[in-house]
């Protein structure tokens, strides 16, 4: 029995895992309990996938919404001052 609990995680455990794991920084180990988990949990699993959703969501949205005048306002600055020299 204290073998299964070090193995299996609680499912505020598993969200903070999946977090963890969005920006990579989780090791084999959690890895392994995160999968046990979530091949065992039905919430978690609808968690990683509503997460999967929003991350795509927000990533095209940010993607559409860039404001590029920023970005050629920066490369315009740079280039005068390249010229300069």
């Amino acid at each position: 029995m204290k073998a299964l609990q070090t193995i299996m995680l609680s499912c505020a455990k598993a969200t903070e895992y999946l977090n963890l794991r969005e920006e990579g920084q989780l090791n084999v180990k959690q890895n392994l309990q995160l999968k046990l988990h979530l091949l065992a949990c039905k919430t978690c699993k609808a968690y990683e996938k509503q997460s999967e959703i929003l991350k795509n969501m927000f990533g095209a949205y940010s993607e559409k919404h860039a404001k590029p005048l920023k970005n050629e306002k920066l490369k315009a600055g740079i280039k005068a001052k390249l010229e300069d020299l």
